[in-house]
């Protein structure tokens, strides 16, 4: 005999313990702003400049102090949902037509759509609308989302090594902290590769590394390397939200004992000084014509000595006509 559910008493007391978790919600929201209030107010505190000090009316203290004393007998508070919500303002022939539209052209949003109706068929309809009538219509799997629209990027789970993104004043910090990681994909002599780079804010030292793909496995080399070869102390490191910075990579820096600090999404400019690198490198050494490396061994020799003129030769206005490396040498003697 096959069991396909539990108890009807396992689901009664799931509905239980479900109902008294909403209670509780409600209780902590409201159980604190009421005993502040009260205290406040067996101090002799005028209720206007209790208002003042707590953000909230005497009205919104009584109510708030009726809704814990039916908490008490177990009744939640009244639900906020409309009594009355909005019909459609749309009809069965403008459904169609829109439905016509999106149909020929799978890629058109709302925006589009609404100039077409006013257009071809002379017909005036908000964009608004148009976009109801759109979800209505995937609601119904009439169409489906439109291949060129913004992917919803999944969020990364942070219960492991790496860390969310938190706002520090750049002027407080120093060298090899939050190094900042990223690459780019570039195509040169009939070859493809990722460009792997690293970039210290305070001496503007690069490091660079390219391989045939951008896996964690890649970045986890590119990691490894530049620890080696790192003038500094590497504090921190700071990477967008790509794949290539996960597993492995992550795996890496918690064995190395780097904190791992990763950008909120859609946040490049954040990451704006290795992005600017980035920029460098493709402008002053993958566009020079005189750059014939053929394979990936030859491009990283070549590659290795641009990076070293980048660190000794070149100078940063920033650093006050100082190359990198000379930054990085007049601190270590500063700080002998």
């Amino acid at each position: 005999m096959q069991i396909k559910s539990l108890h009807k008493n396992v689901y009664k007391l799931y509905a239980y313990a479900r109902t008294q978790e909403c209670l509780d919600i409600y209780r902590n929201k409201y159980e604190d702003k009421v005993y502040r209030w009260e205290k406040l107010r067996s101090e002799r505190v005028n209720p206007k400049i209790a208002q003042e000090i707590l953000g909230f009316s005497r009205a919104t203290y009584y109510r708030m102090k009726k809704i814990l004393k039916d908490l008490e007998c177990g009744i939640s508070p009244p639900s906020k949902r409309p009594k009355k919500l909005n019909k459609p303002r749309w009809g069965e022939a403008e459904l169609q037509l829109v439905l016509k539209i999106r149909r020929e052209d799978s890629t058109y949003g709302k925006e589009k759509i609404t100039y077409i109706l006013k257009r071809d068929y002379d017909f005036t309809m908000s964009e608004s609308t148009v976009g109801r009538i759109l979800t209505h219509l995937k609601a119904r799997g009439l169409i489906t989302k439109s291949g060129s629209a913004l992917r919803t990027k999944r969020k990364r789970n942070f219960k492991s090594h790496a860390r969310s993104w938190t706002f520090k004043d750049y002027k407080t910090m120093v060298m090899g902290e939050r190094v900042q990681i990223d690459h780019m994909t570039v195509t040169k002599n009939g070859i493809c590769f990722k460009h792997f780079q690293a970039w210290d804010r305070k001496s503007k030292f690069i490091d660079t590394q390219i391989y045939f793909d951008a896996k964690s496995s890649s970045a986890k080399k590119f990691l490894l390397d530049f620890v080696r070869n790192a003038p500094y102390k590497i504090l921190s490191i700071q990477v967008d939200g790509g794949s290539e910075f996960m597993a492995e990579f992550e795996e890496a820096c918690a064995e190395l004992g780097i904190p791992l600090i990763v950008l909120p999404p859609r946040k490049p400019e954040y990451n704006g000084g290795v992005e600017r690198g980035n920029r460098t490198f493709r402008e002053e050494f993958y566009n020079r014509s005189n750059l014939l490396a053929d394979s990936i061994g030859a491009m990283r020799a070549e590659l290795k000595k641009a990076t070293q003129k980048y660190n000794t030769y070149r100078p940063h206005r920033v650093l006050k006509g100082l190359t990198p490396m000379e930054y990085i040498n007049n601190n270590i003697l500063q700080a002998a």
